[in-house]
């Protein structure tokens, strides 16, 4: 009888071992789940942080770069106005640094009375400048405001050589002995300098205007499309007072 008992609460004692040994199983197989689960939600949302500030990085440098190709595209391209014996006279847009030859070429080249061995066809280019190809054996009988000759010097009704038939305008001649007071000027003044056309001209006083002023010359730089190989041009010629 004792025996019996005996074994019974045995049997008894090794369920509940059995009973508890699952459930401690169950628990820690629940906890282990949430674990990883709560890692992986960790691992998502760094992930979602990650690509928007990758996103919002990429944004800012493709405008940056699309802003520094504006203001490049504008210092490289220059407008240049030829007139005269040229197949097509006009006002072309042509690469900074162009020779006259090329912007001939562009025209169309010389007609067949055009006398281009008194041109310097090897002058380069500025923004604005007006290039004048005279017919052979024509006399300059009028000059237009600053233009010169294809030698760069501005003619004279005393000295120049009637025999030159080509002219060339230069823009470097433009408020050559005087500076300009950038705080002060008026646009037709800011035009005069090499390399600023109308549209550039309102835009360094819409700047002035919103930011009182420029404190040195070299805040020239900040206005959209000057840059400092346009400032170069103009800088000895310009002043804040």
């Amino acid at each position: 009888m004792k025996s019996k008992e005996k074994i019974i609460g045995s049997i008894a004692i090794l369920c509940i071992s059995i009973i508890f040994i699952i459930i401690g199983f169950v628990l820690s197989s629940q906890k282990g789940t949430t674990k990883t689960s709560d890692y992986k939600d960790v691992f998502i949302e760094t992930d979602k942080t990650s690509k928007k500030n990758n996103t919002g990085e990429g944004k800012a440098s493709l405008s940056k770069k699309v802003e520094d190709s504006n203001v490049k595209s504008e210092d490289s391209i220059i407008k240049v106005d030829i007139k005269g014996a040229v197949k097509s006279p006009g006002v072309y847009e042509i690469k900074n640094g162009s020779r006259v030859t090329d912007l001939i070429k562009l025209a169309g080249g010389g007609t067949k009375d055009a006398d281009l061995n008194a041109t310097n066809l090897s002058k380069k280019l500025n923004d604005e400048d007006c290039i004048v190809i005279n017919k052979n054996g024509e006399v300059n009988k009028t000059q237009m405001p600053n233009v010169s000759t294809s030698n760069g010097n501005i003619p004279n009704s005393s000295t120049a050589n009637p025999t030159k038939s080509s002219t060339v305008s230069s823009s470097d001649n433009k408020g050559k002995g005087s500076v300009i007071n950038i705080n002060t000027a008026s646009k037709e003044e800011l035009m005069t300098l090499t390399g600023i056309g109308e549209t550039k001209a309102n835009i360094i006083i819409d700047y002035r205007k919103q930011n009182g002023g420029f404190k040195s010359v070299d805040e020239l730089t900040k206005v959209g499309g000057i840059g400092e190989k346009t400032l170069s041009k103009f800088v000895d010629k310009i002043d804040i007072k």
